[in-house]
């Protein structure tokens, strides 16, 4: 085991999908935790809005009434403008949703992903029991720890309709009750309860959605109508018109402003202030077109005034910065709605950092003041980083300007120093704040973002010379453009250099034991890297800006693992080597060789450690031949070497570089046992050193 090492597949990245099972036909009672999906609400389809809620392609909610969700690209929502956040389980499960002001919600579920259990932090607990089918048969209700209430439920079917009988009991001396519901696809059409029998009439459009609903033996029923849109509507023609709504059917009800598409109206479509006298700017997300209408006086509209909505501001973004006679509005989904914002200039490009709730966004437009003559101008999302860290250099003047949240920092009291790798330290009141990541490679007039200090420079900085540059000494080879050597302190570095940075392999000795040995880009620690603290310790998986993010796992300075699964920004955020760690077997595997991290024994005598996705080496593992010769690397879901390894041939000589199809093929280096010789450049599918880095 100590001489194994292991590597993880930088571009390995698991693609979730709805993991809670939904069967709207069959179980329409049965419990959803967590909410966010198409499915959730029932709705099919490629649906874009329903009700006031916002869906992305994937189905993924993304609007509910004012609350905003993000997120990652494997459909985990990552956080809301509440600050709200949720955990997940292995298979994508929500087993936990903490609102801002702490109340949280617990879901547990079974093997079949069915809600099984789910408690408040008020007390309240419900636990589900399903049959064979999946079906909710049984529902018990606790209050404070005591059981409350039970719910049984029977299913039969009749014709179309799917019955379903219901019966409720209390321990609390309060008489229980029976119902009778009866669903088609679906939808409530009829209820039998000890009121009485009520009958409705549900009407849903070509996907199968509801768009109306109402009492079927009531002459004045009130209808319940939906405005459905979905993505394949983006390029049918369109009406959309400004009008006015009452919110009640009372004579002293006031009338709403509202939009109206098609005669329906909808809840999805944004109005807003204009910057002009008496405007209004209407935003459609579903074709991302922001509109305008002039000359908006209620006074002098009726509840059935109609406006068009034709005339047209911008066309295919999101965000958008409107100006007019020495104002501007800077627009988000059609809302400009904040809690607090600051705008600040960098070089020529406007920086707009706003908090909506708690959560920090920096959006910018680029080149501002040379355009600053068109009332229209394109916005984009700069940044989801709330600490907000921005800066932009003049290389002619040898300047640069730094942005904190929006607002540029006190240049009166701050002076730099340097870092060994040229990034720039920001002292303000002789207190270092800020780090100015791969300045040395920063464009000239290019906004990109810092970071706030955190103990780069040590503990003895005072010590250090104000406004002086450590120069990178290289001492090999070319340090520029090709394979080179550079000595900073005692750190040594051999690496493959790209326009002075390094880019593509590095192998780096620390002081004290330490070595970080794979992949980078621009200067930072980027794709796979295998790192050795001097204490001994070991990460070994996914980087990312010089942090661990991705699959990877840790290691003690015995070499036992002491943690595996998924890392964001240097944090492990979902756990996978529990049943490994805990020893769990089955058969030949040790921990999970199925959906997670293990170890396999074959029966040959050959073994291998790592990730497995549907019982194949996926990600990153090393296997270990009966004949002692060695691969640690990188796998794709066929099981073969793709991407960066390192090869141990049996005679001990060893190869770091790339594999393509299970051969070593490109870049890489190469030790030889016999000679101790050390040769770098690309390599064939043989092992063979063919040409020198280009």
């Amino acid at each position: 085991m100590k001489n194994i090492v292991f590597i993880l597949l930088y571009c390995f990245m698991c693609q979730l999908t709805i993991a809670q099972k939904i069967d709207i036909e069959n179980a329409p009672r049965n419990p959803i935790g967590f909410k966010h999906k198409k499915e959730h609400f029932f709705l099919r389809g490629d649906i874009y809005s329903s009700a006031g809620k916002i869906f992305d392609k994937k189905g993924n909610l993304t609007f509910n009434y004012g609350i905003r969700y993000y997120y990652d690209t494997n459909g985990r929502i990552t956080g809301n403008n509440y600050n709200d956040t949720l955990e997940y389980d292995s298979r994508g499960n929500k087993t936990k949703f903490k609102y801002k002001n702490g109340s949280t919600s617990i879901y547990k579920f079974n093997a079949n992903d069915l809600l099984v259990y789910e408690k408040s932090s008020y007390g309240d607990e419900k636990t589900y029991t399903y049959d064979t089918k999946n079906r909710l048969i049984k529902t018990s209700i606790k209050k404070k720890g005591k059981l409350s209430q039970k719910r049984l439920f029977t299913y039969s079917k009749k014709g179309d309709s799917l019955i379903v009988d219901m019966a409720y009991t209390y321990t609390n001396g309060r008489r229980g009750f029976t119902a009778k519901s009866y669903y088609i696809n679906g939808f409530l059409v009829k209820e039998i309860v000890e009121s009485g029998t009520y009958r409705y009439i549900v009407k849903t459009d070509a996907k199968g959605n509801k768009i109306d609903f109402y009492d079927a033996d009531r002459a004045d029923a009130k209808h319940f109508e939906t405005l459905n849109r979905y993505f394949s509507d983006a390029n049918k023609p369109v009406k959309i018109e400004y009008g006015y709504y009452k919110m009640s059917e009372r004579k002293t009800a006031k009338k709403t402003s509202t939009i109206y598409v098609n005669g329906k109206r909808s809840t999805e479509i944004a109005v807003s202030k204009g910057v002009k006298p008496n405007e209004r700017v209407i935003y459609d997300g579903l074709t991302e077109t922001y509109y305008t209408i002039q000359n908006i006086i209620p006074e002098s509209h009726t509840i059935d005034t109609r406006i068009p909505v034709k005339n047209i501001l911008s066309k295919g973004n999101p965000y958008m910065n409107y100006a007019y006679d020495g104002k501007f509005i800077n627009y988000v989904h059609g809302y400009n709605k904040v809690k607090s914002r600051d705008f600040a200039f960098l070089g020529p490009h406007m920086i707009d950092y706003r908090i909506d709730k708690i959560l920090g966004r920096t959006y910018i437009i680029r080149n501002y003041k040379n355009i600053k003559d068109q009332k229209v101008k394109q916005m984009e999302l700069f940044s989801a980083d709330t600490a907000s860290i921005l800066y932009i250099r003049e290389l002619k003047k040898e300047n640069f300007f730094i942005v904190d949240k929006g607002k540029h920092i006190d240049y009166k009291k701050a002076r730099f120093e340097y870092l060994t790798n040229g990034d720039p330290v920001i002292f303000v009141d002789e207190k270092p704040k800020y780090v100015l990541t791969g300045f040395r490679m920063a464009e000239d007039g290019k906004v990109r973002i810092g970071k706030r200090y955190n103990g780069e420079l040590g503990s003895d900085y005072k010590k250090t010379k104000t406004n002086t540059t450590s120069k990178l000494d290289c001492i090999e080879g070319d340090c520029m453009e090709g394979w080179g050597k550079i000595k900073v302190g005692e750190i040594i570095t051999k690496a493959t250099f790209k326009n002075g940075a390094i880019d593509g392999l590095a192998y780096i000795s620390y002081p004290e034991g330490g070595f970080y040995h794979g992949q980078y880009k621009n200067n930072r620690r980027e794709g796979f890297g295998y790192y050795k603290w001097s204490s001994g310790n070991i990460y070994i998986g996914n980087w990312k800006d010089g942090k661990q993010h991705g699959l990877g796992y840790t290691m003690s300075k015995e070499l036992q693992i002491t943690s595996a699964g998924r890392f964001e920004n240097g944090k492990l955020v979902e756990k996978q080597g529990a049943d490994y760690k805990s020893g769990k077997t089955n058969g030949n595997c040790l921990g999970n060789c199925n959906d997670g991290f293990g170890k396999y024994t074959y029966n040959n005598g050959d073994k291998y450690w790592g990730f497995f996705k549907h019982g194949q080496r996926t990600g990153v593992g090393t296997y270990v031949w009966s004949n002692k010769s060695a691969f640690t690397g990188t796998y794709t879901e066929n099981g073969k070497r793709n991407g960066y390894g390192m090869y141990t041939y049996v005679d001990k000589s060893v190869f770091k570089g790339m594999f393509v199809n299970d051969k070593i093929d490109g870049l890489g280096s190469m030790k030889y046992s016999k000679t101790g010789n050390l040769v770098f450049g690309v390599f064939n599918n043989k092992g063979a050193k063919v040409k020198d880095y280009q």
